[in-house]
């Protein structure tokens, strides 16, 4: 597996974990005056969901820069072909 690969699966779980949160307010849970999710009738914490995208985001960056240095977060990128 690629780099490129590996980037992309992660952009469809970050998609998909950002889909279970907003499932989880669909069905009940519902946000706090202080902003947090109140999900006690819920099977999955919000907490997990949250962790996940936070996790997956940390590991695109960090294949980013393994792939193409600090420089290559901010450098132009190639047109696709």
């Amino acid at each position: 597996m690629n780099s490129n690969l590996n980037h992309n699966i992660l952009n469809v779980a970050i998609a998909a974990t950002a889909g279970a949160t907003a499932f989880l307010i669909a069905t009940g849970c519902t946000e706090l005056p202080g902003g947090a999710l109140e999900c006690s009738a819920s099977w999955v914490d919000p907490k997990i969901t949250t962790g996940l995208v936070a996790g997956m985001g940390l590991v695109k960056t960090l294949i980013n820069v393994g792939r193409d240095g600090i420089g290559g977060l901010i450098k132009r990128q190639p047109p696709v072909r």
